[in-house]
């Protein structure tokens, strides 16, 4: 069995990964990387180049990016069942990942951390609206997605279901109506109460959802 640790900063998208790593019951080190002390990202950097989380060592190799742990953590525990039976449906998970990783993702992060595109500061007003705008019609379409199911993809918890709810504890953080997103709010409470995602929410401090 490999040796995994699990490198997170607590509310970043860390989280998805961390809670695939707690449902999927492989055995892994969780280390916290302070992303806004200098000597701490300086010293990380060390390990991994890119300075970003969230990261996984396994066996002394390095994997970053959430969609590709996801990927490899949903491969690496099969009797977890974080991935769907079906070869089109994993390929729609993978879709989906892909979306929130290249479009929900950088929308919050607009919204959240303007700093994070330009040293422009008279900028940062007008990121953090537009931000908000996209972020909130991102969250709708997650709520759609959802209007007819109780999980995102097949009939249990995948790794998306783990990767969309970060995006819930962002809404949640950034005062976002998401209380309206009726059938979002309800997987959310579905996931809130599962052991796993309970332990890694906990680790990474998110606060609890008003659900």
């Amino acid at each position: 069995m490999s040796r995994l640790t699990f490198y997170y900063a607590p509310t970043s998208c860390s989280l998805a990964s961390h809670i695939a790593l707690e449902e999927s019951g492989l055995a892994f080190e969780a280390s916290r990387i302070r992303l806004h002390d200098a000597d701490s990202v300086v010293a990380w950097r060390q390990t991994n180049p890119s300075g970003s989380v969230p990261a996984l060592m396994s066996d002394g190799r390095l994997l970053t990016e959430n969609v590709a742990i996801l990927d490899y953590v949903a491969r690496s525990a099969p009797a977890a069942g974080l991935s769907p039976d079906d070869a089109f449906d994993q390929a729609r998970m993978l879709s989906l990942t892909a979306w929130f990783a290249s479009t929900v993702h950088i929308t919050g992060r607009m919204a959240r951390a303007p700093f994070r595109f330009t040293p422009d500061e008279t900028t940062y007003p007008a990121l953090k609206t537009e931000g908000r705008i996209r972020f909130e019609a991102n969250l709708h379409k997650i709520d759609a997605l959802l209007a007819d199911r109780d999980w995102l993809i097949g009939d249990r918890m995948s790794v998306a279901d783990a990767y969309a709810l970060v995006f819930y504890a962002w809404g949640v953080a950034g005062e976002h109506p998401v209380a309206g997103l009726k059938h979002y709010s309800a997987l959310a409470r579905r996931m809130a109460a599962r052991p796993g995602v309970q332990r890694a929410m906990a680790r990474e401090k998110t606060p609890p959802f008003p659900v």
